[in-house]
């Protein structure tokens, strides 16, 4: 196993050990947190991890069936005390279930249900308007004073983050025959920095395989991607959250105003909230990824994406692209997916 393998292992296994070592972090929920303010925060700061296949008690007391098994699993490890190492969790209004667990969150503390750290809410807003590009940057700099930073820490996450860019730009420019790793890579980077091992991440493809666009909702980990792998093909690109794409084009790091930097590129970015066309989004994917095939995998949970799919739909058929569509599923993969996957897989490869 490589030195990279090895370290993405130990992040995955336990996304919280850094934060436990120095009693004290910042947790993000939401998978379009900013992660130059992440980069620019002295403690560790992390996405607050999830778990697919454990048990909920505590969540299912309290959430309705319409939250998401992330914020599910969330929930549940909040009770447990998993996070009392953070001092601030920092919620995103840019997607629907971060936004509310936010809320349920508060009034559950509130009434003595649970415990663990201070939350607040960035008020992402995505409308196409420059009084909705304005009001980001407000609530960006709340989140930021809050947090204590300066321009000269941002200036850091900039340039920390840039680096990561770049990282993952080359790994997706190389990715082919290791599309699991580049998963695990692409997750792992939602708990700490990940860039000094992505350049060990892609490995030479020793036989052409099918090479797979996975889009639709954000699966909880490799599970989808194993199963491609195992019918003989490798997943080379992903349209979801928390995918390669995720930190968007470099940022300059000696820009006057870095607030407003990291406010534009939260306003401008994807999720569920977003009014970017996902018929040109998917056009993108498809340009950059060159799939043989697309594997749409929906959870029932994701009524944003929902409505998208016919304009998706479209967009494949006008190029005759074979489309393996798997709507309204399970969250944990649990109900067939990975069989339907790895037979389609298997039935369309070379």
């Amino acid at each position: 196993m490589s030195t990279a393998a090895r370290a993405i292992d130990a992040i995955l296994a336990d996304p919280l050990a850094r934060s436990r070592d120095c009693g004290a972090g910042v947790g993000f929920v939401g998978l379009d947190y900013p992660q130059d303010v992440a980069f620019a925060l002295p403690a560790p700061a992390l996405h607050l991890p999830w778990r697919a296949d454990r048990p909920v008690p505590f969540a299912d007391r309290w959430l309705e069936s319409s939250f998401p098994g992330w914020a599910r699993s969330i929930v549940e490890d909040w009770s447990t005390g998993a996070f009392d190492a953070l001092t601030t969790v920092v919620f995103s209004r840019g997607d629907d279930a971060s936004q509310r667990l936010y809320y349920y969150v508060r009034e559950l503390q509130r009434r003595g249900h649970l415990g663990g750290p201070a939350v607040a809410i960035l008020d992402v807003a995505r409308i196409p308007r420059e009084t909705s590009r304005r009001h980001t940057r407000t609530a960006l700099a709340a989140v930021v004073e809050r947090l204590g930073l300066d321009d000269a820490a941002l200036r850091e996450g900039i340039r920390r983050t840039n680096v990561l860019r770049a990282a993952f730009a080359a790994v997706s420019t190389a990715r082919a025959g290791n599309g699991v790793g580049a998963h695990r890579l692409a997750r792992a980077s939602l708990f700490a920095d990940v860039s000094p091992w992505a350049a060990e991440v892609m490995q030479p493809q020793a036989t052409p395989r099918l090479r797979v666009l996975l889009t639709g909702s954000a699966p909880p980990d490799e599970r989808l991607h194993d199963a491609v792998s195992l019918a003989g093909g490798d997943v080379v690109g992903e349209t979801h959250g928390y995918g390669l794409h995720r930190l968007g084009a470099p940022i300059d790091a000696a820009i006057d105003d870095p607030l407003a930097a990291i406010a534009s590129r939260l306003h401008e970015g994807g999720g569920p909230r977003s009014f970017a066309d996902p018929a040109v989004a998917l056009s993108s994917a498809l340009e950059s990824a060159r799939p043989d095939v697309v594997v749409l995998w929906l959870t029932r949970e994701d009524e944003a994406i929902a409505w998208q799919v016919p304009a998706l739909r479209r967009v494949l058929a006008e190029r005759g692209m074979p489309m393996l569509e798997l709507t309204t599923r399970s969250w944990a993969a649990d109900d067939g997916a990975l069989a339907e996957i790895e037979t389609f897989v298997a039935r369309s490869a070379p």
